[in-house]
């Protein structure tokens, strides 16, 4: 079996309702054999795990992987979790930033206030008999955009007090991601 991680294409987009919406739209109407990602700069209606909205504001890096696993029995929560790490080790390795996750689909980074989300992640299926057809994770990290001060959350800029390059963020998430997805792939 073959279980290296490529992503046959990265659409970017400006603005999108959902980007796991879209993903999903697109795996119902054609057989996945590719892994590919969306990309968008906003959400008008970013969601996580029970409908809750995630604001989506520009400045964050939003993104939906589409991937055809080679897994037949899925254990998702870990998935979800090895999603988080490697949004945490991302963060850790570009801003220092100390993170833990919060299960079973959160990061959280630690700040002088306590603990505040910072990146959430969605994982999304659909199952022919007990093989996943596909999956999608979506995740959406707070990096540069401004986050409702109602909300226990924070964003990279608020901590860091500098603009991040999210291009330079996706390409170390995805490399982290890439490891953990692997990880997932070769566990029972």
């Amino acid at each position: 079996m073959n279980f290296n991680f490529n992503l046959s294409q990265i659409i970017e987009l400006e603005e999108v309702s959902s980007t796991q919406d879209l993903a999903k739209e697109l795996a119902k109407k054609s057989a996945l054999t590719d892994n590919l990602a969306i990309c968008a700069q906003s959400q008008t209606a970013g969601r996580g795990r029970f409908e809750h909205t995630w604001q989506s504001n520009k400045g964050g890096l939003y993104i939906s992987l589409l991937l055809k696993p080679v897994k037949t029995k899925a254990s998702l929560s870990s998935l979800s979790i090895k999603t988080g790490q490697a949004a945490a080790l991302a963060l850790e390795e570009m801003f220092s930033l100390k993170t833990t996750i919060k299960l079973p689909n959160d990061v959280l980074v630690k700040t002088k206030t306590g603990n505040k989300k910072i990146c959430g992640v969605l994982i999304e299926t659909a199952l022919a008999s007990d093989k996943l057809e596909w999956l999608i994770v979506g995740v959406g990290v707070n990096l540069n955009n401004k986050v409702d001060k109602n909300l226990n959350a924070a964003s990279v800029k608020e901590l860091t007090k500098k603009e991040v390059d999210i291009s330079c963020f996706r390409e170390v998430f995805l490399k982290h991601f890439a490891s953990k997805y692997i990880e997932w792939q070769l566990s029972k």
